[in-house]
């Protein structure tokens, strides 16, 4: 029997390419729904996995040990207790200037964190059930490392830091920190804001001081892949002890004669090992760009180890 144009082939073919394009969206939302890699961020071993591989290279965790109810890590720089609890802070004690400081890192307070377990490399690991978990390590450099492992999207985007007796700062040119209270002290740099998503890709991330704590804010795109390490890095190397301006001292350098004249009290009251006529200069124009800015700045003024460094932060 012959078949009249126009009918069962036709039909056979629009078949076909019902069957072609259902076949190309199921393939398709497979790979959709495989974009997040499902990883238990509650395991110890898998979260020191996680953090190891997103870490800049050769900053590796100093070997800790459990004394008392905290994790105790020693280098040549500084001597770290971490502690079981997550409520309590993490202490560090290092040598700035030929000064002994004891500092004590708060951690995040909302995340719903469980008591720290140790990894075999030394990292500290916090679970969260429900949240981010956290990981903080004592670095064989002597800088203290927290980790935030954030598991998909629904979870915290964000981890607020503090320093016991310092305030967060973030100078002019977005450089954060933590600067003890008072005249004189010490400034604990952090190092620059970083996150990494599960396929090794950087997503975006910056810090916001909230209050007296520095905030880690992590932006993830529509192809970010879960989980995300992101990382502040307290740089107790490049600590320093210095002096930090008042606004109207900042203000009143107005010109050379006043930063001479500033230099030249500074010099004579902290023993700084300056040049006043080259490093007035220099205070001078740091002095203008502190009072350009609004709310005006606020000028730190380092007095060791490497005098006469000057950095700007908010007031």
């Amino acid at each position: 029997m012959k078949i009249a144009r126009g009918t069962r082939p036709t039909r056979h073919l629009r078949s076909l390419a019902i069957l072609a394009v259902a076949s190309c969206v199921v393939t398709f939302s497979a790979s959709a729904a495989s974009a997040d890699t499902v990883v238990d961020t509650t395991d110890v071993a898998t979260v020191v996995s996680l953090v190891s591989d997103a870490a800049p290279a050769g900053s590796r965790p100093a070997e800790a040990v459990e004394v008392d109810g905290s994790f105790a890590a020693s280098t040549a720089e500084t001597d770290t207790s971490i502690p079981v609890d997550p409520a309590s802070p993490v202490e560090v004690s290092t040598e700035v200037a030929g000064r002994t400081v004891v500092a004590k890192i708060d951690l995040p307070s909302d995340l719903g964190l469980d008591d720290g377990e140790i990894g075999q490399d030394g990292t500290v690991v916090y679970p969260s059930a429900d949240d981010a978990t956290l990981a903080v390590q004592s670095l064989e450099n002597g800088d203290t490392r927290v980790q935030t492992v954030i598991p998909d999207r629904d979870a915290t985007h964000e981890a607020a830091f503090g320093l016991d007796g310092y305030r967060a700062v973030i100078d002019a040119v977005g450089n954060a920190g933590f600067l003890q209270e008072g005249r004189d002290g010490i400034y604990v740099p952090v190092a620059a804001a970083w996150a990494t998503d599960a396929a090794g890709v950087p997503v975006r991330t910056y810090y916001e001081v909230r209050g007296d704590r520095l905030a880690q804010v992590v932006v993830p795109s529509a192809t970010t892949v879960y989980p995300v390490v992101a990382d502040p890095t307290w740089g107790w190397r490049n600590a320093a002890w210095g002096l930090t301006l008042s606004r109207s001292e900042t203000a009143s350098i107005k010109d050379y004669a006043a930063a001479s004249g500033f230099c030249t009290a500074l010099v004579k009251s902290k023993g700084l090992a300056v040049a006043c006529g080259a490093w007035a200069a220099y205070l001078q124009i740091q002095a203008a760009t502190a009072n350009r800015q609004w709310p005006r700045g606020c000028l730190h003024i380092v007095v060791a180890p490497l005098p006469g460094a000057i950095s700007h932060t908010y007031c």
